[in-house]
């Protein structure tokens, strides 16, 4: 075996080209036709595709419209939760100042003198 550039492989053997078949005498050549399409044909072609260029535009609106709508709620999701976060500082916050004992003590330090006897107040009655 003959070892050349690292191929192994036998040379194939000569086979003589097959031969074609003879040639036919020329006949005359005719002309390769087009086919053409009809105008009815083109028409048809031409409304199929609007047709379906139409329908995909009408798609893909809807899906914008349906991603602008869920875009919103989410939004307004997020804006919701931030408001009731905020709703509960606020409920807690209202509860502290809302200790009758710190609003005692806030009256004393501005100034608020209690007297020990109750005060009645009588409001006159007004008619209309």
């Amino acid at each position: 075996m003959a070892y050349v550039r690292g191929n192994l492989a036998v040379k194939p053997k000569y086979k003589p080209p097959v031969r074609q078949r003879e040639r036919q005498p020329h006949k005359k050549q005719q002309a390769p036709r087009k086919s053409t399409l009809s105008a009815k044909e083109k028409l048809l072609y031409l409304f199929t595709i609007v047709f379906c260029v139409l329908i995909a535009s009408v798609l893909i609106y809807r899906y914008a419209i349906i991603y602008e709508t869920n875009k919103n709620v989410q939004t307004l999701k997020r804006q919701t939760e931030a408001l009731h976060a905020e709703s509960n500082v606020l409920k807690v916050e209202k509860e502290k100042k809302s200790d009758w004992a710190r609003i005692e003590q806030f009256a004393k330090d501005k100034g608020l003198k209690m007297s020990d006897k109750p005060n009645d107040i009588i409001a006159p009655k007004i008619t209309r």
